[in-house]
């Protein structure tokens, strides 16, 4: 009887000694499936793009149910800190915002993405608990950096196809867009600098250090002039969060990584106009090995430094410091004379150069310039110089320009005057014609009352690519893209003022900004996170956000000084930086909005999360929690699969509609609008399908169909221009002319700067009244066709309180025309 006990005893420990290891082995294979998560996002578009990120949360949720329910099983729970809460309390504040969203589909679909990220984030906290795993999330993330920045390089001269990727002369990389390209880059260049510094192998310093430089040699072409501003202070703060001994050492690897990119920097531009790939790719080959050898030597310099005394140390970087700010002088103060030429083989193409010089408004100016000018074959102009004055929205106007022909040696002078609202010039010098060029030696700027307060011009850098010159000459807050932002910001407000409290849900900019805006302008995006979550979840959901902001300082805070072993503060200081830098960056453009971005931001906050648990020895019993949070993720699982699904059924029905096959496209997009019933564009276009096959079989069933379809898409968008003018033509073309014009006005009402809007409500006005002056009914016909008149002052009355007047188009005035003779033939 003794024995039986004790063999059941033996077999519970037995059971109980195979838990932990079929747990670890669970962690492991969830922490691998998490690297990937965390991995491959940028390479699908940064997951801006329904097509990818649809998918990407779908499979994000399957692989969070199973681990949540494995973390039922072993009674762990996943919700336990004032962070989580935090991280939920925004998520929920999108979930409310969701029903007063303006666009409700929109708001669903950021609900999602807001879901995806905290799945990343909560997996993270649970399973990245230690250095080594934390050290591997890094690397991982460097690493997918290191690809983008490949990529990026490689399509500057097609050597990779990836659409996107360089446009303009600029590197989008797989981002599609610059400057989230840059924030990214930059964002783990720093971590990567951190991990140099935490390394104690000089082999991996050195491999480090190659993949540094490429990040580098990348985001220096994404030409981002905000992330070059935001990069040297970034940088100190790595600095002063590393710990004593390890705090020059970034800084260190940084000259590394300048000194091995000089030269592929120098010579890109040459090999991207050559269309030479193998030229691009020798020049980077020959940085990353001088990188290999640059850093491994540093981090010899580096076993010595960190050995010396704190003082000899400060005194041997305050040397660095002091050589590298010579450098930078030289760099940004050397000038050369500026060539612009054309070869005789060479065809005929503008080649300009533009310079910026700040001036003061209403007041006589002379540029002075010296200039050598050839044209042995008489061409229009050897070269030519145009001013153009902007303002402080940096609206160009020009003021000033000269072509001069003849062949010519000296000294030449322009004279101009700037304008009353005049905050810099910008002067433009070019060159068009096969054998013509003109080389400019000097160039000055003076009033002409007063010839001593000069300015130079600096004509062409020696040791700055162009293009990296021009956009350095052109920071300041009155450039273009600052001045938008800004009134974008402005125009936000306004939003915020008729949506204070909950905000008008996900996608309000969107939806909303046309009609608030100052001017015409297109972009769907705020270029202000903070805006941004202030325009979706209103105050409620700022509030929310600043409870998320300051846990999360809280929290970082508490992981830097709780942290044991110095050289473990490394790591804490590379994944401090890169938040901060996300966050800084995101606060003057819409890199969250690209989910890739977003993915990588919240699992460095999981990183945070994690440590901050371990030093609060956090014990929650709420399992239950777990329970809510496979039942909501089922939900999100089951959400954004159907709305994949819609969308691959909706793109068969836009090829079915190319090949004019109505009957397949009518069946596609009947299944996306039942897989994807918010979505207000799946239902225009189906309602537009059923319209033509009802007009074309005179099917009244299909025709009341298409205006269920259709009015239900404005009820969607109700502050879509597009869809309030489909709905308006498809009430005129059906005899229902009241609701017609006013879905058509609605369309100008909600969209004022438009040209395009006031010719189709005048058409509309038009083609009302001929129809009435066909049937007889002059007074109608009077009242509709006066209608298409008045436009003309409707639209001047718009024109006159935007900051940017745009034209009526020639078909409006046209439109208008007509009107008016057909009114006089009336009368």
């Amino acid at each position: 009887m003794a024995q039986k006990p004790v063999a059941k005893k033996s077999k519970t420990k037995s059971k109980t000694g195979q838990m932990p290891k079929i747990s670890g082995k669970l962690d492991i294979v969830f922490y691998i499936i998490l690297l990937i998560l965390v991995f491959y996002p940028p390479f699908f578009r940064g997951m801006f793009f329904e097509k990818e990120m649809f998918p990407t949360i779908a499979i994000t949720s399957v692989v969070f149910i199973l681990w949540a329910v494995y973390k039922i099983a072993v009674k762990e729970p996943i919700i336990a800190t004032t962070l989580d809460y935090a991280a939920l309390s925004l998520v929920g504040a999108y979930v409310i915002s969701t029903f007063f969203a303006v666009n409700v589909r929109a708001s669903i679909g950021e609900v999602l993405r807001y879901c995806d990220y905290l799945f990343i984030y909560f997996m993270v906290s649970k399973l990245v608990k230690d250095n080594k795993k934390i050290f591997m999330l890094l690397n991982v993330l460097v690493l997918s950096s290191f690809f983008v920045a490949v990529i990026g390089l490689g399509s500057s001269v097609n050597l990779i196809h990836y659409n996107g990727s360089w446009v303009g002369g600029r590197i989008n990389s797989t981002f599609q867009y610059p400057n989230t390209a840059a924030s990214f880059l930059m964002a783990f260049f720093l971590v990567n600098l951190a991990l140099i510094s935490y390394t104690d192998n000089r082999y991996l310093k050195a491999l480090y250090g190659a993949i540094a430089y490429t990040q580098f040699y990348a985001y220096v072409f994404t030409l981002s002039r905000g992330a070059w501003l935001m990069l040297p202070f970034l940088g100190l703060l790595l600095m002063a969060l590393m710990p004593k001994g390890k705090r020059v050492e970034p800084f260190m690897y940084f000259i590394g990584v300048i000194i091995a990119s000089a030269l592929p920097i120098a010579k890109f531009n040459s090999a991207v106009a050559s269309g030479d790939a193998m030229r691009l790719v020798k020049w980077y080959l020959i940085g990353f090995l001088s990188s290999l050898v640059i850093t491994y030597a540093i981090s010899f310099v580096m076993g010595f430094v960190n050995k010396i005394s704190a003082k000899i140390a400060l005194a041997i970087a305050s040397v660095l410091i002091v050589l590298v700010a010579i450098g930078g002088y030289i760099v940004f103060t050397t000038q050369v004379p500026l060539t612009l030429k054309h070869t005789a083989d060479e065809p005929d193409g503008m080649k300009a150069v533009t310079r910026f010089v700040n001036v003061d408004p209403d007041r006589v100016y002379v540029l002075k310039y010296d200039v050598i000018a050839k044209n042995p074959e008489n061409k229009d102009w050897a070269y030519g110089i145009v001013i153009n004055s902007r303002n402080e929205n940096d609206q160009s106007t020009k003021i000033a320009e000269v072509y001069e022909k003849g062949d010519f040696i000296g000294e030449k002078t322009l004279e101009f005057t700037t304008l009353k609202d005049t905050k810099s010039i910008a002067i433009v010098f070019m060159n068009n014609f096969k054998d013509t060029s003109a080389t400019f030696t000097e160039a000055k700027v003076y009033p002409k009352n007063d010839p001593k307060d000069v300015q130079t011009v600096m004509l062409k850098y020696k040791y700055l690519p162009e293009d990296i010159a021009s956009r350095v000459q052109d920071i300041n807050l009155t450039s273009r893209s600052s001045s938008q932002r800004m009134q974008f910001y402005i125009d936000g407000l306004k939003i915020f003022k008729d949506y204070p409290i909950f905000g008008a849900g996900g996608g309000a900019w969107a939806a909303l900004y046309f009609k608030y805006q100052s001017y015409l302008y297109w972009t769907t995006q705020t270029h202000n996170y903070f805006m941004q979550v202030l325009l979706d979840t209103g105050i409620v959901g700022f509030i929310a956000l600043l409870f998320l902001l300051v846990t999360l300082i809280r929290s970082m805070a508490r992981v830097y000084r709780g942290y044991g072993e110095d050289k473990y503060k490394v790591l804490i200081a590379g994944v401090i930086t890169a938040i901060v830098s996300l966050y800084a960056h995101a606060a003057m453009d819409f890199d969250f909005s690209l989910s890739a971005v977003s993915i990588a931001l919240w699992a460095l906050i999981g990183v945070i999360n994690s440590l901050d648990r371990e030093i609060l020895k956090v014990k929650s019993r709420k399992v239950y929690l777990n329970y809510a949070a496979v039942l909501v993720t089922f939900v999100v699982l089951y959400m954004s699969t159907s709305m994949s699904v819609a969308l691959g059924y909706a793109v068969k029905g836009d090829n079915f509609l190319k090949s004019q096959d109505l009957n397949s496209a009518e069946a596609a997009y009947e299944k996306a609008v039942a897989y994807d019933p918010f979505n207000a564009q799946y239902r225009m276009t189906y309602g537009q399908i059923l319209a033509a096959l009802g007009d074309k079989w005179q099917d009244p069933v299909r025709l009341q169909k298409a205006m269920f379809e259709e009015e239900k898409a404005v009820k969607l968008e109700p502050f879509n221009s597009r869809l309030n003018a489909q709905l308006g033509a498809f009430y005129l073309a059906h005899g229902q002319i009241d609701l017609g014009l006013k879905y058509v006005e609605k369309a100008v009402e909600v969209q004022p700067f438009r040209p395009e809007n006031y010719q189709q409500l005048a058409d509309a006005y038009n083609k009302v009244g001929m129809y009435y002056l066909n049937k007889g009914d002059k007074q109608k016909a009077k009242e509709y066709l006066q209608k298409a008149v008045d436009v003309e002052k409707m639209y001047e009355k718009v024109n006159a309180r935007s900051l940017e007047p745009k034209p009526m188009t020639e078909a409006t005035k046209q439109i208008i025309e007509e009107s008016k003779k057909a009114l006089q033939g009336i009368q």
